[in-house]
């Protein structure tokens, strides 16, 4: 274990979630398992480690111009730091990749959803 690995055990007691930083990352996530659902899709990767779960948010031009795409992402990390931190696994990444329908989808019908999803997650 490399000691900036060692840093963030000890700080992860303080934090509920981190963010994927890098483009590796998201690429690795992006050749694993995934779960589709009506308004996304959520990507997840054991990164082998026991470190808390990463998310990370994909929203692309299918979507619509960059309002529709800002409002997007604003759901989809709201969403992850409302439920990660309950049903996210430590050592996993996690992938949320919006759909046309998430932004008309209601709040309440999204986060149902999505705890369906993560809760059903088949884990290595």
């Amino acid at each position: 274990m490399t000691t900036k690995q060692k840093e963030q055990k000890k700080t992860s007691k303080n934090q509920k979630v981190d963010k994927i930083t890098k483009r590796s990352d998201y690429l690795r996530v992006s050749k694993s398992e995934y779960f589709r659902s009506n308004s996304l899709i959520i990507q997840f990767y054991n990164r082998g480690d026991d470190l808390v779960p990463r998310y990370g948010v994909t929203a692309t031009k299918k979507i619509g111009n960059a309002i529709k795409r800002n409002k997007a992402k604003r759901r989809i990390r709201n969403l992850a730091k409302d439920l990660l931190p309950k049903y996210g696994k430590n050592g996993y990444d996690y992938v949320f990749i919006a759909k046309e329908n998430l932004i008309n989808e209601d709040w309440e019908v999204l986060k149902e959803e999505s705890t369906s999803v993560l809760k059903d997650l088949k884990y290595e």
